[in-house]
């Protein structure tokens, strides 16, 4: 399902935060006569024992192939219309605002069970400070199952403001199924998201140095968030190179057409330095159409609802499917207990648990911990052979046991479209092995000054403009590829480098 409005930036070699769903100002910014929001009614959520949860948490946490829960989630039925303060503003339409409060939350995330707005009706979500604003989501947040989940926002109490204009060919209708209370990291008194700081010691920092020769594949791995629970998973690459926003995760995470349309997808949330402070979630992508899953090896592949835009770097995973036993050191790249990106290291080749899944005996970096689940397994050439299933207590010692769904048992599956990759991710031929792309497509390279910087095992500029004294480097593995029309203004310059693997 298509989200919001999106913003393309291109950015230069130091890395820039930018938002891909555009936050600006709510309709009701600056009218004085609309009632101020502390007088708005509000919706408050229960009461609940936390450390009740947090003992069931840990109960859960020991038992194998189960997604990491961050957040109590309130079933409720909340008819925007209906429950929310109605105002007009002169001359242009209605308004209608509902606070809700869950009283000590460190943030707090909704999923409208049914959205669907006419033309120029509007929904925002903020804080009270307008600090953080999500929006305008409008009618391109339409789609075929009515499902709109919402990023975070940090805090225990959000605005849902819908503004609807006089005129519309049919009424809006909003209705919020579930409110997620975060909770994690509440007890340390810390002030940032729930998951920052929360994994085992010995998980590295994505740039710390044991992440130098896996920064391309890093802008491949993202956070997801479902119904109050946090995972990971990644792009990966089909044999068109097209771009195509397929994501592998975990079936035990989501393994339903509505689990896939109710979850929110994090890219780069990382710390900027080695063991440095908490990472961006500005950058995200609601919403996706899941394309196939199989308990079995537990993999899911969803498609995204948009394709993330060049601001956000995106990577697409190369693959092996031979099932030919990985060649050492084999990497992990995730997001344990919804902290910021990590990297776990093994410097021995997996052994076979069985038919669908390698095991990992003993990691020289890092574990795996719940939030891991749906993160990928790459070989030393870089290419995903597996994605995470389970680890054994995830506390960091020596006889620590981890468990990744095979590629190769993923790849046919169970020999169904919709239960193997083969039917999404070989659209053309059927290669055992298949590089990573970076994927630039339908945007202008406007970078004066600065030098934009590509790099990847296949790099695929499509129907891309450079502007004068745009200047350009390319690094790629295997191929450059250039489809459409392509110049170079004078004043601007291209630079290609054959490079190898680290």
């Amino acid at each position: 399902m298509k989200k919001y409005i999106i913003i393309v930036v291109l950015i230069a070699i130091q890395p820039v935060s930018a938002q891909i769903i555009k936050s600006v100002h709510p309709r009701s910014h600056g009218i004085d006569y609309l009632t101020k929001i502390t007088n708005l009614p509000q919706k408050a959520m229960p009461e609940f024992d936390l450390n009740k949860l947090i003992e069931e948490d840990r109960e859960n946490e020991s038992q194998p192939g189960l997604p990491y829960r961050f957040a109590k989630v309130f079933d409720v039925s909340i008819d925007v219309k209906n429950k929310g303060y109605k105002e007009e503003i002169a001359d242009i339409g209605n308004i209608w605002r509902l606070r809700i409060k869950s009283a000590g939350a460190s943030s707090i995330n909704m999923i409208f069970d049914y959205f669907h707005v006419p033309p120029g009706a509007e929904l925002f979500i903020y804080d009270n400070n307008k600090m953080q604003i999500i929006g305008p989501i409008t009618e391109s947040g339409n789609n075929e199952s009515n499902i709109l989940p919402t990023p975070l926002i940090k805090g225990d109490e959000v605005i849902v403001e819908y503004f609807e204009p006089y005129e519309v060919g049919f009424p809006g209708k909003l209705i919020i199924g579930e409110i997620a209370h975060g909770y994690k990291n509440i007890q340390n008194g810390y002030d940032g998201y729930w998951g920052f700081g929360e994994s085992q010691v010995c998980n590295k920092d994505i740039n710390c140095t044991e992440g130098n020769n896996w920064q391309i594949e890093k802008e491949s791995v993202c956070i997801i968030l479902r119904s109050g629970f946090s995972f990971s998973g990644s792009l990966i690459n089909n044999t068109n190179n097209d771009g195509k926003a397929y994501v592998l995760t975990a079936h035990h995470c989501i393994g339903s057409s509505p689990e896939a349309s109710s979850s929110v997808f994090y890219f780069n949330y990382e710390s900027a330095q080695c063991e440095g402070n908490d990472g961006s979630l500005s950058q995200y992508i609601t919403g996706s159409t899941l394309r196939a899953h199989w308990s079995t090896s537990d993999f899911s592949l969803v498609e995204l609802s948009s394709v993330p835009p060049a601001s956000s770097n995106p990577y697409w995973n190369g693959w092996d499917h031979s099932g030919s036993t990985p060649p050492s050191p084999v990497v992990s790249i995730h997001h344990p207990a919804g902290d910021v990106k990590k990297i776990s290291i093994d410097n021995e080749s997996p052994s076979t648990y069985n038919t669908y899944f390698w095991q990992v005996a003993n990691w020289n970096v890092g574990t795996i911990e719940p939030g891991s689940s749906g993160a990928p397994l790459y070989n030393s050439n870089h290419r995903v052979v597996g994605h995470v299933w389970d680890g054994n207590d995830h506390f960091c010692s020596d006889s620590t046991l981890s468990w990744f769904g095979k590629f190769s048992a993923s790849w046919y599956g169970g020999a169904t479209e919709p239960t193997s990759l083969y039917d999404w991710l070989a659209p053309s031929g059927n290669p055992t092995t298949h590089p990573g792309l970076r994927y630039v497509g339908n945007t202008t390279i406007s970078t004066t000054g600065l030098i934009s910087k590509f790099n990847g095992d296949i790099v695929k500029f499509d129907n891309i403009t450079l502007q004068s004294s745009a200047h350009v480097l390319i690094q790629y593995r295997e191929e450059f590829i250039i489809n459409g029309p392509f110049s170079i203004p004078v004043g601007s310059t291209l630079t290609t480098q054959h490079v190898s693997y680290p």
